[in-house]
């Protein structure tokens, strides 16, 4: 086999070179993806729960089982194989948590009356979990949908800084010399996780997509080789067969009548050997029709020969008193009459 081009074997597969092997495995790794997720999703809700009830703040309780209700849609449509729906829900879920979790700790939702409002210190880390909708991207959905959750992610951090009310102590904060580092942590996260998560992903896919190949490959090969093995003993089979069937042959035309054709059933010239004993029979039959045929006009031309050497051997011997018939006396000229009392003239 033909050794690839490294150009080559680095682009990128089609889906059209893709095996429907490889297509179907992709997709069962997906739809176990999609389980494992909605699993972590669902445990993460249910802990956030008890959590927003005490809180007793509608937007928080809100946002809790706005997030199981999707992931039950999630998981409707994961049973019917709509695995592209699923990661967009997953994404909503995981951004909508993260966004309506930074509008309750803005807008001072659940806090007591004394409490400031506004986005605090504390609430920052929070914008470090939307990776997580690029790692969902990424697994679920094609490689280079994670740069378009990323783009949509740098673009909500920079809406929640520039347009979300601040407590006093992320101003004072905004203020030092600790605010740069501040906005652009997470955007650089946003950049290095969705880069490095696109090129690990794209890798992974192309290695196992080769793997794929070379294993259909060896199938193939496989395959051929087999086919090889059965096309060589398949012509062994026919020249040892011609060559038995030929000295059949050639011993039934120099007269050796009992003589037929022994290939085993495996053979593929065994119906054709069947054939051949089957006429050897046949011209035995005749032949022994024909000898006798023979051997009765023989017999036929020696009885002919024999009435016929009969009859000539009569016709020319002399005549003698025993061969020569007896005459009937002459007839009177009268016949005396029975009755005396009556005159005959």
């Amino acid at each position: 086999m033909k050794d690839l081009p490294t150009q080559q074997a680095l682009s990128p597969l089609s889906k059209g070179e893709l095996s429907p092997t490889f297509i179907a495995s992709e997709r069962l790794r997906r739809k176990q993806i999609v389980n494992g997720v909605l699993l972590v999703i669902v445990v993460f809700q249910l802990v956030q729960l008890p959590g927003a009830m005490l809180m007793e703040t509608p937007m928080a309780l809100a946002t809790v089982l706005l997030g199981l209700a999707l992931c039950a849609v999630a998981f409707v449509f994961n049973q019917f194989g709509k695995l592209t729906v699923v990661g967009i829900l997953l994404i909503l879920v995981v951004d909508l948590g993260c966004g309506l979790m930074l509008l309750t700790s803005s807008f001072g939702m659940g806090m007591g009356m004394g409490m400031s409002m506004g986005l605090g210190v504390a609430d920052l880390p929070v914008l470090d979990l939307l990776i997580i909708s690029e790692l969902i991207a990424v697994s679920l959905l094609p490689p280079a949908s994670v740069f378009l959750v990323g783009l949509s992610n740098i673009l909500f951090i920079v809406a929640v800084f520039a347009f979300v009310p601040r407590s006093p102590e992320l101003n004072m904060f905004m203020n030092s010399s600790m605010a740069y580092n501040a906005v652009m942590q997470p955007l650089i996260l946003q950049v290095v996780v969705g880069v490095v998560a696109y090129l690990w992903v794209r890798s992974a896919r192309l290695a196992l997509a080769r793997v794929d190949r070379a294993e259909e490959i060896a199938q193939l090969q496989g395959r051929e080789a087999e086919l090889l093995r059965h096309e060589a003993e398949r012509s062994h089979q026919l020249e040892q067969g011609s060559e038995h069937l030929l000295q059949v042959l050639v011993r039934a035309a120099n007269g050796e009548v009992g003589v037929r054709a022994s290939l085993p059933q495996e053979n593929v010239l065994w119906r054709v050997g069947n054939a051949v004993n089957l006429l050897l029979s046949r011209l035995h039959r005749v032949n022994l029709a024909e000898s006798e045929n023979k051997r009765l006009r023989r017999a036929n031309v020696r009885l002919t020969q024999q009435v016929y050497e009969r009859d000539v051997s009569h016709q020319h011997a002399p005549a003698t008193p025993q061969s020569q018939p007896l005459q009937p006396p002459a007839q009177p000229w009268f016949t005396p009459s029975t009755n005396p009392g009556r005159r005959n003239w």
